[in-house]
């Protein structure tokens, strides 16, 4: 059994991997990471898994927010 992550989208296809092996994350408003499966919602087994996922379909999405939040402040 091999389990990976990355950010490549264009690993999201039918033809390299099936609904269930196909997992997202995605945090709450308190912070706490949720994790699902692909095979969790009502998707089609032909269906553009990358492009779906990028328009927002699936959740997920990466969203910093206010990056300043994260940064350390720059001294003058």
């Amino acid at each position: 059994q091999l389990v990976f992550t990355t950010h490549d989208t264009n690993l999201l296809t039918n033809r390299r991997f099936r609904r269930d092996q196909i997992w997202f994350t995605e945090k709450d408003p308190r912070g706490a990471t949720h994790l699902y499966s692909l095979a969790e919602l009502q998707v089609r087994n032909d269906a553009s898994f990358e492009r779906d996922y990028i328009e927002g379909k699936y959740g997920a999405i990466p969203y910093l927010g206010d990056v300043r939040q994260v940064l350390p402040e720059e001294e003058e």
